[in-house]
Formats: C-alpha cells, structure tokens, sequence
C-alpha cells in the first residue's frame, strides 16, 4: 500500500527521541566525573591487569539491550568489568614499549573533536579545522628544521605514517623498476616498516636489513656496501629508513651520514622519528637529531612523547606536491571539493577521506600550556632515564645491555654467578612476567643481539624519582626471591 505524503510528513515530524541540553549536561558530568576521578587517582592504583578471553565473555556477553540502559549503570559496567582488566599507559609506572600519556587538555580536545564531530577531509566542510591542521604542521615543521614548502598530514599513527610515507616515494619509481628496488632499514627498525613494505606489494627480499655498531647505530659504511653490491647485481637501490629514536634502545642513527649516502646514491631518505623527535625541543636533543631535517620524509607520533591521547601520527614531505601525487583522486561525487590553490585537502594528502579533527587536541594542549611545558617534558623523562641507570648499576645485580638513549634504558637482572645466556634469557622473561603479576609496575622485554633485555622508556609527565626507585627496588626484591 502506498503511503500518502501527508503520512510521511507526519511520520517525519519530530526527530528521534534523544537527552535534551540539561540531560546531555547530566550525561556528560557523570562521564567527565569518571574520567577525572581516573586520571586523579592513577598514581595510588595498580597499573592495571589482564584477563582471560573466557574470563571476560562470562561478565561482558550479553544481548544488544533494545530498549537501552541508564548510562549510570553502564558506566558501572565499565568501570568494573571493561577498564578493570586493562593497563593504563598513562599510569606513572607503566614503563613499557613506548607509552601514551595525554595531558588533560589534550583529552579534552579529543571530547571536542567528538562532539564537534567536523569532516577534516576537504577545506570546503572544514576550513577551520584544515587551517588549525596546517598550523599544528607548520609548528612541527618549523621545531624540526624542516622547509616550511613540505607538506604533511596527521595520521593514526607512526605505523600509517610509515606506509604514507613508502607510497609517496614509490610513485616516484617507474613502474618497469619496482620488481627490483630494494628499501634499507636498521636491523633496529620498527616493524611497521616491514609491514608497509608488505603492503605495497613488496618481496621480503627487497627489504635488506642494514647492519648496526656497537651503539645499536646503522653503519653507513655497511649502508655504501650493500647499495654498491645492490646496483652491481641489476637491482635498484631506492629507499632508505634511518632512525630518530629506536623503539628497541632509544638510539639514534647517524641522520647527516645517512643523508651523504642518499645524497651521493640518490636515494629517497625516510627518518622513522615517531618516538624521538620531540627531543629537537632541546639543546641536547637537537644535537642528537642533527640531520632530520634534511629527510624527503619524517614520521612523527605526537600520542607518544608529545603528551597527545591516541591517536595522532604525522607523516612530512619535503617536496610536498610529492604527497598529493601519490594520493589525490578525484571521483564523481567529489567535484564539489577541488581546492583553491591555497587551500588544502587533507584526504589528498594520506589513505583516509574520512578523517576526524586530529590537529584539535594537539593545538588546543600546546595553546594552553605552551611550548615550553613539552620541553621540560622533554628534559624531564631523560633525566628520569639517567636516574633509572644511576640506579640499576648501584643495585649491583643488573646489567646495563644499552645505556640511556633518549629516555630509553635496555637492561637484565643477573643473578650471581649465572653466565649461561639462555638460562639468564629464561629468567629474564620469567622476571618481567613477575613484574607485571603484581600490578604495581609494567614493563616490556626485547633482544639485543640475542640477549633478553627488560626496557624502560619514559614519557610520562606524572612519573618521579619515587616511581622509579619503586620499579628498581621490586626488579631487585623479585630478583633475589627467584621471581
């Protein structure tokens, strides 16, 4: 039967039944209100803890209620079901892999990005939130030394970065030449890299690892002499990833001697800087990064060191149409939105056309506390690595596998008299698993060259001197229990 349009309008009248602005203001305190008190009481806490598969579909499966729930007692459900089995990488000893630890106007950016809800996709639905963008890159451009002509985009991460950044360089290859170029990265690089490489449709034997020194560090003598064996065998040499802060160590690869190489062979640089290039807010960090700024492409990830929620990555290009090249397409149904020529974009300028207002939270953080409050969180979370070092070598019973990188610190404990590497790999790993079971630290484990090593790494504004001490004294205490 055929519904009248006199039908249709009445049936369409109203919106849907939702909490008017007094109601969306008791919702939004009880919200507010929990993640205060979270934030708030994170230093007397534990740092979280897991749970089994099983364990959570006993007390989370249920139906799709179709009727819906008061939002109070779902926020009791998730207090005491959801956030109760996790960890907290803002909780001041969280100490593993590279953490976040948003500030609170960050997080509060993000409940703006939310409610706003822009389409930071195209300039003609978001010019405000577009220009916020070019700012927030112009910002970073200009901490980084880098031309203020680059292009950029934030991403979801340094993983997305990475692959971002791969794409751009590989349109710049030939089509006939992709079948045999050959991307280098540290033996110590992020295996998002491997993963791009996967992605655009590379073999794993186009990926050749670069040896590293004693240091953790690329050599660029191992670098010379793969590219010449490389070129002399038909192959096209045609990328490299250097370092600027190694997951693994905090380590930083020789960026100027990198960039001579790539200079001389004519290879596209890319600097993997997603954990360490907030360092280049200080003296000593400059130095360190010395030569960043001279990659035809950066990843950065301002979720870490940057005090920002997840998610926000950043990828760079230097020559900037380089990036639009690789990734604007214009259907149909986007005729609408062509730029003007100072205009940008952004879905022009990565994977997403859907794309949430990222820049907001980073603006917002650094308007309200300023540049200089990241810089001494900075200096801060090294000095945090140095005290943590001072501290495992007083101790007497570990051994430093690589020494404060940044704010990284690769350790073992070594119990007395014990020389037998797979034994101490053994209970290394055993060790940490400890460590974690009793809720009062979190830490993660690597390899270096085939030893088990326990990480620091610090990036946490909350943590002090006393967490610190905490974590050695429980390494230690374990230690001499036998874990």
């Amino acid at each position: 039967m055929t519904v009248s349009l006199d039908d249709l309008r009445a049936a369409c009248a109203a919106p849907l039944p939702h909490p008017d602005a007094a109601g969306m203001q008791s919702l939004g305190r009880l919200a507010l209100d929990w993640v205060v008190e979270h934030l708030a009481t994170l230093p007397d806490r534990p740092v979280g803890r897991t749970a089994s598969r099983p364990a959570l579909d006993a007390i989370l499966r249920q139906p799709a209620p179709e009727g819906g729930r008061p939002l109070a007692d779902v926020l009791a459900d998730f207090s005491t079901k959801v956030a109760a089995h996790a960890f907290h990488p803002q909780h001041p000893r969280f100490f593993a892999f590279i953490p976040s630890a948003p500030n609170f106007c960050s997080v509060l950016g993000e409940l703006l990005c939310a409610g706003s809800n822009f389409f930071a996709g195209v300039w003609l639905e978001a010019a405000g939130p577009s220009e916020v963008e070019v700012l927030v890159l112009d910002w970073f451009k200009e901490w980084l030394g880098y031309p203020a002509e680059a292009r950029g985009v934030l991403t979801g991460g340094g993983s997305e970065a990475n692959l971002t950044a791969l794409v751009t360089a590989r349109e710049t290859l030939p089509l006939g030449d992709r079948d045999r170029a050959v991307l280098y990265a540290s033996e110590q690089r992020h295996w998002s890299v491997d993963r791009a490489v996967r992605i655009i449709g590379l073999r794993p034997d186009q990926l050749r690892p670069v040896p590293v020194d004693e240091q953790f560090r690329m050599r660029t003598d191992a670098l010379s002499e793969l590219i010449r064996q490389d070129r002399e065998g038909g192959r096209r040499p045609w990328l490299v990833v250097a370092n600027g802060g190694a997951t693994n160590t905090g380590t930083i690869d020789p960026l100027e001697e990198v960039a001579r190489v790539c200079r001389h062979t004519g290879l596209w640089y890319h600097v993997d800087a997603a954990y360490g290039w907030t360092a280049v807010l200080t003296e000593e960090g400059r130095r360190a990064l010395a030569g960043i700024g001279l990659a035809d492409s950066l990843t950065l990830d301002p979720h870490k060191w940057l005090a920002q929620s997840f998610e926000v990555g950043c990828v760079l290009v230097r020559d900037g149409p380089k990036l639009t090249e690789a990734f604007t397409l214009r259907p149909e149904y986007m005729q609408d939105v062509e730029p003007a020529e100072d205009e940008v974009n952004f879905c022009d300028h990565g994977i997403a056309l859907t794309r949430r207002f990222r820049a907001l939270k980073v603006w917002l953080s650094i308007q309200v506390f300023g540049v200089g409050w990241f810089r001494k969180l900075v200096e801060h979370c090294c000095r945090l690595a140095e005290l943590s070092q001072r501290l495992l070598e007083e101790a007497g019973c570990f051994e430093v596998l690589c020494p404060s990188r940044l704010s990284i610190v690769c350790f073992r404990h070594r119990p007395p008299g014990e020389e037998d590497q797979e034994r101490l790999n053994r209970w290394n790993l055993a060790l940490v698993e400890a460590v974690r079971a009793t809720g009062r630290v979190f830490l993660s484990s690597t390899r270096l060259r085939g030893k088990v090593a326990l990480r620091f790494c610090f990036v946490n504004w909350r943590t002090t001197t006393a967490d610190v001490e905490e974590a050695v004294n429980l390494l230690k205490s374990l230690g001499e229990q036998g874990a």
